[in-house]
């Protein structure tokens, strides 16, 4: 069931007001014959409607001979004319070309003969298919640059003849002749190994170095980053020359800092007239990225620089609209296959290596990582098995937890049935989750607390809702949080809601409430030299609690270990977070293990489902390359 799309007990998504002040205002700009004036308005409540839940375009083909969006209970207008079927294809067709042909439609929508979209959303998928296209040639290295490469190889990687492909040296080696390309790769397949490789090799070959830059969505992906890269770098001590190792940046932005984005607008400072100052831009958990700010980012960078996304094409696609990444890995259809050019070159550099298929229609851009380094057992497992789609083999994955005790997974995936926890099993599991930050001894001991265990659900809302689970949390802390504080209390884990630079603190970023040595609160983060460092409260900006957190704010983080629930939906609800893509993620957040707390056909359900966003994008990138 794709997001907005009908759901299981057939009822037809419902429309909001600004679907049918949108159509008001569009449909009257030009007039149709009659007979046709219909059709069109309901194409337009459909275009206002797929956009706000994140489809870049509305698909004409999925549209024809199915029951037309209905008025929410809210609003009742129009509901004689919403009552229809969506006509056949041809028909749509016929009418979309008659409507946007109006030279008064042109600023405002663009039909491509297959879709219809705004003329903005239109604009920005050409814009990134432009970009692709002019930057995804190989780019020959000089004999001088292949010798200082080869020179270095065996200091990164294991050069030795074997069998088995490494597909972090394929990816490393493919792309450091791009100016272009994507790293996709799930939870432990290596994705900071090698890009803290692909860093290294692309200064070896310069004789000064590169001005690289670190990116990523969100302050605690941006966080996430400098941590991981830091690592990596400090596994290659003594390895590599300190020179070399020191020319690469451990310190992770926002992509809205990086590109000036300014409050309360669509603006940046730096765009096509004036770029970005780089030569390299590494950008992590790109499927966050939405197709807007995917745009304005590739506006910003020089001719000359390099720009690398670094992702799972898997998880899920960013909240606002569009899903970049996972039309960038559309095609993946033959695992490490490539253009000859490619074949060639990685053979010549790493002769030790299997030889690559040869497949001249492959993306040359993405580089896919598939073998785990980290992400090993039941966990990898049964995250397979929800990538396919295969829900009784996921169900079969699954340890059923029949005794009347709930606790914290080990090194495995848990289900209890929802229908038979009550609110005392769960207070039980609050408080082996989250009583040890409770008896944190300083505010760090604290924070590595909060990073064992995280509750996750899809929702805000109920009792199965990041709210509702956190104030179970409390209650079972025996938290009393009407405080003369505001609420803050020591021990308090908080996450940062807004963006404030003054602060420098970032949406998303986790902290802590806990006294200074005064006995004050104050609220206490991860600082960038790897201590800590405090806010007072009253420069705090705005903050929500997070024993609890929506799968969506979860991607970039991970834990130890997970409760994640599952709770019935709505249908209205269901069509946008009932899906593998949420199951996924949220599971993917554990390192060790994950307590599913749903009923077994929700889970199935979730599993079955694929959430797909309507987009261009894919063939606006091959029409680019023709």
């Amino acid at each position: 069931m794709s997001a907005g799309s009908r759901s299981e007990n057939n009822e037809a998504p419902k429309v909001a007001s600004i679907d049918i002040h949108f159509a008001d205002a569009v449909s009257e700009v030009c007039s149709l014959p009659e007979g046709k004036a219909n059709v069109w308005y309901q194409l337009l409540i459909a275009l206002s409607y797929f956009q706000r839940q994140g489809h870049s375009c509305v698909v004409l083909a999925e549209l024809a001979n199915t029951q037309v969006l209905s008025p929410s209970v809210e609003n009742k207008t129009n509901e004689a004319k919403l009552s229809e079927t969506f006509p056949s294809l041809s028909v749509l067709q016929q009418v979309s070309q008659l409507a946007t042909s109006d030279p008064r439609l042109t600023p405002l929508l663009k039909f491509d003969g297959k879709r219809l979209y705004t003329q903005r959303y239109w604009q920005f998928e050409q814009e990134v298919a432009s970009y692709i296209s002019a930057n995804t040639q190989p780019q020959p290295l000089s004999d001088n640059q292949i010798n200082a490469l080869a020179k270095c190889w065996p200091a990164m990687f294991p050069v030795e003849e074997v069998n088995e492909q490494d597909w972090q040296q394929v990816a490393v080696a493919k792309s450091v002749t791009q100016k272009f390309s994507v790293i996709n790769g799930g939870p432990g397949t290596g994705k900071t190994y090698t890009v803290t490789r692909l860093l290294l090799a692309l200064q070896s070959i310069n004789g000064s170095p590169k001005n690289i830059v670190l990116a990523a969505p969100t302050g605690k992906a941006q966080q996430r980053m400098t941590e991981s890269i830091s690592k990596s770098l400090s596994a290659l001590e003594n390895k590599i020359p300190d020179a070399l190792k020191d020319s690469i940046p451990t310190q992770a932005s926002t992509i809205h800092s990086l590109l000036g984005v300014r409050e309360h607008t669509i603006d940046t400072r730096y765009s096509n007239h004036q770029k970005l100052s780089l030569d390299v831009l590494i950008v992590d958990e790109a499927s966050m990225i939405d197709l807007a700010l995917m745009a304005r980012l590739m506006r910003a960078m020089p001719e000359h620089g390099r720009l690398y996304l670094i992702g799972d094409a898997d998880q899920l696609p960013a909240v606002e609209t569009g899903n970049v990444l996972e039309q960038l890995a559309i095609d993946d259809n033959v695992t490490g296959a490539a253009p000859s050019p490619l074949v060639n070159w990685v053979g010549q550099l790493c002769p030790h290596l299997p030889k690559l298929p040869v497949n001249e229609n492959a993306q040359p851009w993405l580089h896919t990582l598939v073998a785990a380094q980290r992400f090993k057992g039941a966990l990898a497992a049964l995250a397979t098995e929800i990538q396919q789609g295969n829900d009784d083999a996921a169900s079969a994955l699954l340890n059923n937890i029949e005794s009347p005790r709930l606790t914290l997974p080990g090194d495995s995936v848990f289900m209890a049935n929802d229908i038979d926890v009550d609110i005392e099993r769960l207070q039980g599991v609050a408080r082996e989750s989250f009583q040890p930050l409770r008896s944190a001894k300083n505010p760090q001991e604290a924070l590595d607390v909060l990073a064992q265990v995280r509750w996750l659900t899809p929702i805000r809302k109920g009792t199965l809702g990041v709210e509702g689970l956190n104030r179970l949390i409390e209650r079972s802390l025996s938290v009393n949080s009407r405080t003369p504080e505001n609420g803050f209390y020591r021990g308090r884990p908080i996450m940062v809601t807004k963006n404030n630079h003054a602060q420098r603190l970032s949406n998303g970023e986790v902290g802590v409430i806990w006294p200074d040595k005064t006995g004050v609160l104050k609220a206490w983060f991860e600082g960038d030299d790897g201590g800590l460092r405090s806010v007072s409260l009253a420069r705090l900006p705005n903050v929500e609690t997070v024993y609890a957190m929506t799968i969506h704010k979860s991607q970039g983080s991970e834990f130890e270990q997970v409760v994640m629930f599952l709770p019935e939906l709505a249908d209205e609800v269901a069509s946008s977070v009932g899906h593998r893509g949420i199951l996924y993620t949220g599971l993917t957040r554990a390192k060790r293990g994950c307590l599913i707390i749903s009923q077994l056909h929700t889970f199935k359900r979730m599993v079955s489902t694929k959430a797909q966003r309507f987009s261009g994008l894919s063939d606006a990138i091959c029409e680019s390359h023709t």
